[in-house]
């Protein structure tokens, strides 16, 4: 259970993304304007709904995998999907689905992203 009350038992692949993420967030490239643990736990949360919860897309493999990526890759491609300067079908949910965040947590993402194998 979270502190809230809320959530349940993390299961193995869980409980190695949360140990992922804290590293990432720990990591030294990280600036001091990073998001928080419950903000980056979010955004996981909606990119695993496409890229699944390891982020290897194995349900839906033509949404691409994304863990393993290297980190300079992820954030060129999240830049370019937040400028909406990627087209087609995945282009356009990726355009959304990045357009509110800001740099620090691109590379939040990335850096958690490129942490997974």
């Amino acid at each position: 259970m979270r502190p809230d009350g809320s959530g349940s038992r993390l299961t193995a692949p869980r409980a190695l993304c949360a140990a992922a993420l804290g590293a990432a967030l720990a990591a030294p490239a990280a600036a001091a304007d990073s998001p928080s643990i419950e903000q980056l736990e979010q955004e996981v949360r909606q990119c695993a709904a496409c890229h699944g919860e390891d982020g290897r897309s194995a349900q839906m493999p033509w949404n691409g995998r994304i863990a393993g990526q290297y980190y300079e890759y992820l954030v060129y491609i999240l830049r370019q999907y937040r400028a909406g300067r990627v087209r087609g079908l995945n282009g356009s949910v990726m355009a959304g689905a990045v357009a509110h965040l800001d740099d620090a947590r691109l590379k939040a993402l990335a850096r958690y992203y490129s942490t997974l194998d």
